[in-house]
């Protein structure tokens, strides 16, 4: 269950009414068996975050915090969030 912002410099207790939820599929490290097909990981960034960063999936790191600004950034230049 999502219980705070997903942006760890935040970490605002989660509110229905406000922000953006995000759906990533949960990845399997090489050589591992793939996990079950409906295993995904829940995220949400509450209103003000949201406003200024967004969330993506980068394989073999997992989900990373975007500046909404940088949007054409690589990855190595994203805050890590969770991984995969």
């Amino acid at each position: 269950m999502i219980s705070l912002c997903a942006n760890p410099a935040c970490r605002i207790v989660f509110d229905y009414r406000q922000g953006q939820f995000f759906r990533f599929h949960k990845a399997h490290r090489s050589g591992e068996k793939p996990p079950n097909t409906h295993s995904v990981q829940h995220f949400w960034l509450c209103g003000k975050c949201a406003g200024k960063y967004t969330l993506l999936y980068a394989e073999e790191r997992g989900v990373l915090l975007q500046d909404r600004s940088a949007i054409a950034a690589p990855a190595e230049k994203c805050r890590f969030v969770a991984s995969a």
